[in-house]
């Protein structure tokens, strides 16, 4: 009887003891799994991010050399011969894992804000005018050209009324001071005194721009709100006239100002400081589209003569 339950402990034990070991294989198994599956997602997640990277930098040089050819089409472009690609985007161009794209615009068919402060007083006081009608033209108070204007000028003088300098930005929270100098993104202007959003955003913003020296506006790129803006008596309905006449190779000055839709305007041979036939700044957009990667170039080109360069580029 002793005898018999001795046998039956000891098989007890050794099957406890095999019971033990399958366990201790099978985590050791489930953990070699557990391993070998972590090694397998980071290998293929390091394939992936190099694989990105590599279309990144692909990408990156892609939209450069778009840059490069748009550069080369401007400084090329003989007078006139631009409009025909102004102001649109380029068809999607096919290339090995991917596409690329284009869009040239001519920022002189836009008002400078850096006008109110460039150039003679006499010009200056032209430009604060122009200013002037296109915040009317969005609904905004007139008066925000003096904060404006105070906001670009190096003096410490509010305008008055609707001028602010250091005193009225250091009570905000938190605090900042006037740029006094140029703007070199018009959207700076959120900053200054008396803007909202509201009005900026829907309408200002597409028709302003900010260029590093005093620049006239482009008759043959300028939309119909930038166009009405040049004197009291242009109405909007008188500008979209002159904007659906635009001949194919644009005006020349001569044709601009004797159109009936300026009759009564009192622009005439004086507006040469205000107007011009031709732009010298662009921006163009460059996309470039590798696989998972995509790149956007925003770059300020300055045209003088056949030479082109970039003054200014975003990624």
């Amino acid at each position: 009887m002793m005898a018999s339950r001795g046998k039956n402990g000891a098989a007890g034990c050794f099957h406890n003891q095999q019971g033990a070991a399958l366990i201790s294989a099978l985590l050791a198994a489930a953990l070699v799994v557990t391993v070998a599956a972590a090694m397998i997602f980071d290998q293929q997640l390091d394939i992936r991010r190099t694989g990105n990277i590599l279309h990144g930098d692909q990408a990156y040089l892609y939209a450069r050399g778009v840059e490069s050819w748009a550069g080369l089409l401007l400084g090329r472009a003989a007078e006139g011969e631009e409009y025909e690609y102004l102001g649109h985007t380029l068809p999607p161009i096919p290339v090995e894992g991917g596409h690329l794209s284009v869009r040239v615009d001519d920022l002189q068919g836009l008002f400078n804000v850096n006008n109110l402060v460039l150039g003679s007083e006499g010009g200056q006081e032209q430009q604060r005018l122009v200013f002037r009608r296109l915040l009317r033209h969005c609904g905004l108070a007139e008066e925000l050209e003096q904060a404006v204007s105070d906001w670009l000028d190096a003096d410490q003088e509010p305008r008055f009324p609707g001028g602010a300098e250091d005193g009225e930005y250091l009570r905000r929270d938190p605090p900042y001071r006037t740029a006094d100098r140029p703007l070199t993104d018009a959207d700076e202007l959120a900053l200054v005194y008396g803007f909202g959003q509201d009005g900026y955003e829907e309408c200002l913003k597409p028709l302003l721009t900010a260029l590093p020296e005093v620049s006239a506006i482009n008759i043959n790129t300028a939309p119909a709100p930038v166009l009405a803006a040049l004197a009291d008596e242009l109405d909007l309905r008188r500008a979209e006239q002159l904007v659906e006449d635009r001949p194919e190779a644009g005006y020349t000055m001569a044709e601009f100002l004797e159109h009936p839709s300026l009759a009564g305007t009192g622009l005439g041979s004086e507006a040469g400081v205000l107007l011009t036939v031709q732009g010298r700044y662009f921006m163009v957009q460059s996309e470039a589209v590798i696989g998972q990667s995509r790149v956007v170039l925003h770059s300020l080109l300055q045209r003088d003569g056949e030479a082109v360069r970039v003054l200014q580029r975003s990624r």
